[in-house]
């Protein structure tokens, strides 16, 4: 009788050790994120919002550049090469009007796109941390058209979506 009490409240002693470790992250969350090769210590996060830059150079000049959160990016690249389609074909002869399915840029480009997750925590009052960069180079030949650039940079969000939602999503 005594040996199952000794082993009934042995359990009883583990069950509470497990449950109040639960209980203590619950209360004191881990979330940790590495900056510059630095662990640190992010606590509670009260908000995190994810902010990603397209850029397209060429010749030594931007062509194009927009900054929005990753939710929007595509559509607001989507409405400024619209732009540049309407303003190119203002100067061209009515059969020969461009489409986003048609225009591309007539010069080497670069194409950069980087995203930045900023957190606001018990420790950081505002923490930007880079998430993710890529940077791809096209030549004129490629004939990479303004619908390529939308769906690369959809693909990009979607990428960086899955990758923010599966280790860096600190708000549940």
């Amino acid at each position: 009788m005594k040996k199952r009490t000794v082993i009934a409240i042995g359990i009883v002693i583990l069950l509470g050790v497990a449950g109040g470790r639960d209980l203590y992250t619950t209360f004191y969350p881990q979330h940790m994120i590495n900056i510059d090769g630095k662990r640190l210590h992010l606590g509670r996060v009260y908000s995190q919002h994810l902010l990603s830059t397209v850029v397209i150079t060429g010749d030594g000049e931007t062509l194009l550049t927009v900054t929005a959160p990753i939710a929007t990016v595509v559509k607001q690249v989507t409405t400024k090469l619209q732009n540049e389609v309407k303003e190119g074909n203002q100067s061209l002869p009515y059969g020969a009007k461009m489409q986003l399915a048609t225009a591309y840029f007539n010069t080497n480009i670069t194409l950069h796109l980087s995203t930045v997750v900023t957190y606001n925590t018990q420790h950081y009052a505002s923490i930007s941390m880079p998430l993710e960069a890529v940077t791809v180079n096209y030549t004129v030949n490629d004939e990479l058209q303004f619908n390529d650039i939308i769906e690369l940079v959809q693909r990009y969000q979607n990428k960086i979506q899955q990758i923010f939602n599966n280790d860096y999503n600190f708000i549940n």
